[in-house]
């Protein structure tokens, strides 16, 4: 077995790692720049409840969370909108970030995992085109493993030997920047239904902007924006969010912050010679929505099960293959092609964008089709979709570009399935190239 494993970074996805390697009997460092209690976005976000289960984890404490809100999506000329049915209540779940990386941290402390914080890694150690530990605070740590939980800027992609083709930065459509505050309920005013209205190309820009009245009485107002956002769009946004509107006060809560989310299918190589990014670092999120906690968690847990399983003692890109195969068809895959249909949505024209809204070809019983709810009985028939269909024959211009777009992300998938099931170098050069030329090009023309 691999006896020094060191997690750079305090991401979700590497802490769970970091726990299980822990517990099965590895030496476990975490490099975290970070003070303790100031990392992590100080917000709420969406995860499925049963996640702990499903990485053997026990729940956080339940003040940490509360249950899911109802969502309405709302076109970009704001006069038609769809409507997501709302989960069974619990099932998926509304949970404090900054809460729960303390959960994950006193998991890890309690099992003997060593958490350096205030410690910033600087650059890998690589010797003989391996990693074999980094500088962490001035000194060099040494380590089987090196995994890079460190975010979607990580400096330490482009540091990993060459041959590995590991993609260094994401391309300038696969970052979303955004703005996100907390504001006073005005009182007296009455909730929403439902509390959360997602603008799709709020003012007809590539982004979104979200109004949300959450169950603690505050306004969670978001403005988010692909290849960049200025303070004046920012205000521009806020001030028409606030206009439509009531329960939206002037009086702030919580001061708004910047960041970048990630918005794009995974990175193509998630391992070299002891080396293998997790979380942000191998952009493992949502490529619609950019929540990523859920499978990092779940990657980080199938790590440590994978060495462990396997009695990996060389954790080299080819023992640590069948991790990565495992992740592009449990989700990767699926959110290739879910990159693709998101490609699709920001660079159709808007008006065509409304007309679907509004057009019935596409309802609220249908929106019920991405829930998670798996007795869900809003099944799409032979009836339903020949109906559909008529509709959109109305308009030829949603049929060239829907077909487009629908082609590259069926392509997309089908090339993120044909992973190489072992590692044979050339074949996976091979289909490494097949990937990368599907979203760096897209990413490239700012597609």
């Amino acid at each position: 077995m691999s006896q020094q494993i060191l997690v750079l970074g305090l991401g979700h996805g590497g802490l769970v790692a970091a726990l299980k390697l822990r517990e099965a009997g590895f030496a476990v460092t975490v490099a975290e720049q970070k003070s303790r209690g100031t990392v992590g976005w100080p917000w709420y976000d969406d995860i499925r409840a049963d996640l702990f289960a499903a990485c053997g984890l026990p729940m956080p404490p339940r003040d940490c969370y509360t249950n899911k809100g109802k969502r309405l999506f709302i076109s970009p000329d704001e006069q038609n909108s769809l409507r997501v049915p709302s989960a069974r209540p619990m099932e998926e779940i509304s949970i404090d970030r900054r809460a729960l990386l303390r959960h994950l941290v006193g998991l890890c402390e309690a099992a003997g995992v060593v958490i350096r914080w205030e410690t910033k890694a600087t650059d890998l150690l690589v010797e003989n085109d391996r990693v074999c530990g980094a500088v962490c605070g001035g000194e060099t740590v040494r380590a089987d493993l090196v995994i890079d939980a460190s975010g979607l800027f990580s400096p330490f992609r482009a540091q990993v030997p060459k041959q590995f083709h590991v993609q260094a930065q994401p391309g300038k459509t696969d970052v979303m920047t955004a703005w996100r505050a907390f504001y006073k309920w005005t009182p007296g005013t009455a909730a929403p239904d439902p509390d959360r209205n997602i603008y799709i190309k709020h003012q007809s820009s590539v982004g979104l902007s979200w109004c949300n009245l959450n169950d603690r009485g505050e306004v969670d107002v978001f403005v988010g924006r692909i290849g960049g956002l200025t303070e004046e769009e920012k205000d521009a946004a806020v001030a028409a969010l606030h206009k439509n509107h009531a329960f939206f006060s002037s009086e702030v809560l919580r001061e708004g912050l910047w960041g970048f989310i990630s918005l794009r299918g995974p990175l193509g190589m998630l391992v070299a010679d002891g080396y293998c990014a997790v979380g942000d670092s191998a952009f493992m999120t949502m490529p619609m929505m950019g929540s990523g906690m859920e499978c990092a968690m779940q990657a980080g847990s199938r790590l440590a099960q994978h060495i462990v399983e396997h009695g990996v003692t060389d954790c080299s890109a080819a023992n640590l293959w069948g991790w990565q195969v495992w992740y592009y068809r449990t989700f990767g895959a699926r959110y290739v092609f879910v990159d693709l249909v998101k490609r699709w949505v920001l660079n159709i024209d808007v008006d065509l964008l409304n007309w679907l809204f509004g057009c019935g070809a596409v309802t609220n019983e249908d929106m019920g089709l991405v829930s998670t709810d798996p007795d869900n009985p809003n099944k799409l028939t032979v009836g339903k979709i020949l109906k559909k269909v008529a509709i959109v024959l109305k308009k030829p211009a949603v049929i060239r570009q829907t077909a487009v777009w629908m082609l590259r992300a069926a392509r997309a998938k089908k090339t993120a399935l044909s992973i190489p099931e072992s590692y044979d170098k050339p074949k996976v050069d091979a289909w490494l190239r097949r990937y990368d030329a599907i979203l760096g090009k897209l990413a490239a023309k700012g597609k």
